[in-house]
């Protein structure tokens, strides 16, 4: 996550020195992790 803030960082430092920057629209999906299956309990 770190890396994805940073990335965000210089890349609004590079659009703040651009003036031909009109818009920028980022879309960041993060996937979910698989849940584990559970295992059974054992009856004992």
């Amino acid at each position: 996550m770190q890396d994805i803030e940073k990335a965000l960082r210089e890349l609004a430092k590079a659009i703040e020195s651009n003036p031909t920057v009109d818009t920028v629209k980022i879309t960041i999906t993060l996937k979910k992790p698989k849940p584990r299956k559970a295992k059974p309990k054992e009856n004992g």
